[in-house]
């Protein structure tokens, strides 16, 4: 079974600070699982550590590791992340990069490798929620 690629094609624009990759193959009749927007709350709908990138951050990848658990799946497995802040500068983005190694040990190496859309937005459906991410993920086989 041919696996996910990445690639950075090397006449385009490198990806920012290597976040990402510019492009991501999925190989065919592979099954793909699209996972909501995760953010940080609990089961009551109240928001874990308000207006704190790292905190929140911690929480989201912590319950995606969870969720990619369920159909034997792992953060190599990501083929596509939407991550939306409220503010975005290098000192958050350090926040949330330290927020996922402490999440998810020992796969962090992988969560560099998928593509990326990323992007700032004026607000998120709960006062103080200030980090969001979706996924895309494929899913192998049993």
């Amino acid at each position: 079974m041919s696996t996910v690629q990445h690639s950075n094609p090397s006449g385009a624009v490198p990806p920012y600070r290597d976040l990402f990759s510019s492009v991501t193959i999925v190989p065919p009749n592979t099954a793909l699982a699209y996972i909501s927007t995760q953010w940080a709350g609990d089961r009551d709908s109240n928001v874990l550590h308000p207006d704190d990138y790292h905190g929140q951050a911690k929480v989201v990848w912590t319950n995606i590791g969870t969720i990619l658990g369920e159909p034997g799946a792992g953060v190599k497995d990501i083929v596509h992340r939407v991550v939306k802040f409220k503010e975005f500068d290098d000192e958050i983005g350090r926040a949330v990069v330290a927020a996922v190694m402490e999440a998810l040990p020992g796969e962090d190496e992988y969560w560099w490798q998928s593509s990326l859309a990323f992007a700032q937005v004026a607000g998120f459906h709960k006062p103080g929620i200030v980090y969001t991410v979706e996924l895309i993920v494929a899913v192998p086989p049993k």
